[in-house]
């Protein structure tokens, strides 16, 4: 069965669809393993910088043998993670309106690249079209978690 990548903004629900879809599937939430084998992501962006997670995150997804990838929001800031994740897998991306990721983020300290609204709306409209070039699939990130559970559970069915 093919993998399938959530890909999206941060704040966009992936983490939280990953964690509903685990007990039936073997879910891989990449900032999670981050976080276990490196340690917190701002504490190795303030060490490493950008650059340097972007590094580790290539690894992380090439690595990963879960059947949902949970990737973290900058994951297609690398090229070769865009041709890896079309070439093993279906590429859905949660599109969520701005305004309700930065409800969910603006006050989350784990995320180092939130700094103002502004910054983080520009990184934003700047990544929405590499996240609509690259994926197969845009579910609306509008739904609940239940509904985009059930969603992706039918992209998994028809990819067996």
């Amino acid at each position: 069965m093919g993998k399938v990548y959530l890909i999206g903004f941060m704040g966009t629900g992936k983490t939280a669809i990953g964690r509903s879809l685990q007990t039936r599937y073997r879910v891989d939430e990449l900032d999670e393993r981050f976080v276990q084998q490196y340690g917190p992501i701002t504490d190795f962006f303030e060490r490493h910088g950008e650059q340097g997670f972007r590094d580790q995150e290539v690894e992380l997804v090439r690595n990963s043998e879960g059947q949902i990838i949970v990737t973290g929001g900058g994951v297609i800031e690398r090229d070769e993670n865009h041709t890896f994740m079309k070439e093993t897998g279906t590429v859905v991306w949660i599109d969520t309106p701005f305004h309700i990721v930065w409800n969910r983020i603006k006050t989350d300290p784990s995320r180092p690249l939130v700094k103002s609204r502004s910054t983080v709306e520009k990184l934003f409209r700047r990544r929405r079209p590499v996240y609509a070039k690259l994926s197969d699939v845009r579910l609306d990130g509008t739904k609940s978690v239940r509904e985009l559970v059930k969603e992706i559970e039918m992209i998994l069915e028809e990819n067996r």
